[in-house]
């Protein structure tokens, strides 16, 4: 069994027997490595459990102060996306491993998001990093749309979290009216607060039903209403199922799991140009600009034309979890 240091910033509680996270696609890549490799995990600690979860036996948690004398031979290392953690880590093992081999894979487009989060100076730090990781470690992407990544070989991925459960007992959508659907992160590098705003300002009637950190929204709208995180396969398909269009707002996105889904339950996507790069060859995503009467229009044409539409989305090939986790395993080795 090979042996792998895996990198992450992500909060991550262990037991003896498995790794939770707050989030599915870490799990998805520790269970991915998992299967051919022993890991070494070196990351932030989460005193909770996260909502996501995998078994895993063969692990050990690598302390900073055990890294000075870690015995680095024959071991590579891979890096969960770059962040100021990560870069931490990474400097930390650089200085008293001068050799570092391994693997950094850039879920979404560093760049953008450091840049709609802080501004000028954050895209700075950040192109920082990414210059330094990317001397000794080989770029795995979720894209070829990524900013600079050009100047580099890198190799490509397309990342997935979809299993048989997500084409069965596929279900007749209620076209009545939009029902709208968010699923995602609470934060403004997502979209959903300029979502909000643009919806707000429809003159047509509609539901929107978002599925995120309820704490974190505060809204007087009584179209508006939003549903509690969760994990549970089952609950997320129904949420899908209940509404006709998925909404991504995102101002930055790599390759977001949510159009897949989306897209398996064959419902409708729109999302906004600022991401086009995320509608590949898939049938059923509508690439539009961040207005309220582009929305609206998107909105009633998709309704008009729905079955339509899902005869074409019928069509696509969607990325399954089990390929994905196939091609990280022939990527490391």
């Amino acid at each position: 069994m090979k042996k792998i240091i895996l990198i992450s910033n992500d909060k991550l509680y262990f037991n003896q027997t498995k790794v939770f996270s707050e989030f599915n696609d870490t799990i998805n890549i520790i269970e991915g490595l998992s299967q051919k490799n022993y890991i070494y995990f070196i990351s932030r600690n989460n005193e909770i459990k996260g909502i996501f979860r995998t078994n895993l036996k063969n692990k050990f948690q690598l302390k900073f102060y055990q890294i000075k004398n870690f015995n680095m031979k024959n071991k590579k290392v891979f890096m969960i996306s770059i962040t100021p953690f990560n870069f931490l880590v990474f400097m930390i093992l650089n200085f008293f491993h001068k050799n570092l081999e391994g693997f950094v894979i850039l879920r979404s487009d560093g760049f953008k998001e450091y840049s709609v989060k802080y501004g000028f100076f954050g895209k700075k730090i950040y192109e920082f990093f990414f210059n330094k990781i990317l001397k000794k470690f080989k770029p795995i992407v979720v894209t070829d749309k990524l900013s600079n990544i050009k100047n580099f070989k890198y190799l490509k991925i397309f990342p997935s979290e979809i299993t048989k459960i997500w084409s069965k007992n596929l279900k007749k959508p209620n076209l009545s009216k939009p029902n709208l659907l968010y699923l995602g992160r609470i934060k403004k590098e997502k979209g959903i607060f300029s979502l909000i705003e643009l919806i707000e300002n429809l003159d047509i009637d509609y539901n929107l039903n978002i599925v995120g950190d309820k704490n974190k929204l505060s809204l007087t709208n009584n179209k508006i209403k939003v549903f509690k995180e969760t994990s549970n396969k089952k609950k997320i398909i129904h949420f899908y199922d209940q509404n006709n269009i998925f909404v991504l707002p995102s101002f930055t996105e790599g390759s977001p799991k949510v159009i897949l889904e989306s897209l398996s339950r064959l419902r409708p996507v729109i999302i906004f140009r600022d991401i086009k790069h995320v509608k590949s060859k898939f049938r059923g995503v509508f690439v539009i600009n961040r207005n309220t009467k582009e929305l609206k229009k998107t909105i009633i044409f998709i309704l008009k034309n729905y079955k339509k539409i899902q005869l074409q989305m019928k069509k696509n090939k969607i990325p399954t979890k089990d390929q994905f986790q196939k091609d990280l395993i022939r990527i490391i080795k």
